[in-house]
């Protein structure tokens, strides 16, 4: 079986569910499987897509406007500086599940990953697996998020602000913290899952 490491987070934070809203409303078993086994993006996720290409796209240097896929964001000044090795993916063996991550750059043993939301909460990505299983993966001691806050201008258009810089590292038993959350997603995907979602796209 082949599994995202976005969506062993998607598993991981339903077994850990902390409302990141006020008004979040606790998922359910059936929440997850339609989250993992289907493509519904929000316009949130929709924007994030979008500045991601902008920022593969874009070349070293400064920048006021950004623009893919039909948006265009707006940033608040300052260079961009991004990794020459762009969005490499690589695959893991997990006991029974292999596992597929792609950095959006990775710079010598530093894996850069860029990240869009409407508020900044550090903890909702230290808490988090995905740089876990990167470090693994890549075979990296660092991992080095870009967190970038969008606020919505107009249809289809973002302000941006100037990107807050996280950093986790990696330590001893990092692996296998990955093979025990590895193990617990197989196990989760074999009893509810739909057999044909048994191989994953790796997107």
């Amino acid at each position: 079986m082949l599994a995202r490491v976005s969506n062993i987070e998607a598993f991981r934070r339903w077994t850990n569910w902390q409302p990141f809203h006020d008004n979040d409303e606790e998922p359910s078993l059936a929440d997850l499987v339609r989250q993992i086994t289907t493509d519904e993006p929000s316009e949130a996720m929709l924007a994030g897509t979008a500045f991601h290409k902008a920022l593969e796209l874009a070349e070293n240097g400064s920048h006021d406007t950004l623009e893919a896929l039909g948006y265009t964001f707006r940033l608040s000044g300052g260079d961009i500086a991004l990794p020459a090795v762009r969005e490499l993916r690589a695959y893991g063996r997990y006991g029974g599940l292999s596992v597929t991550g792609q950095v959006d750059g990775l710079h010598g043993k530093t894996v850069v990953d860029h990240k869009t939301t409407s508020r900044f909460d550090p903890e909702r990505y230290l808490n988090g697996c995905q740089w876990k299983f990167y470090l693994d993966l890549f075979d990296a001691d660092a991992f080095t998020w870009n967190i970038f806050e969008l606020k919505e201008l107009g249809e289809r258009e973002y302000g941006v602000g100037a990107p807050h810089a996280l950093t986790a590292y990696r330590y001893p038993e990092l692996h296998d913290d990955c093979a025990k959350l590895a193990a617990a997603y197989l196990d989760f995907a074999c009893k509810h899952l739909p057999s044909e979602t048994n191989i994953l796209l790796a997107g």
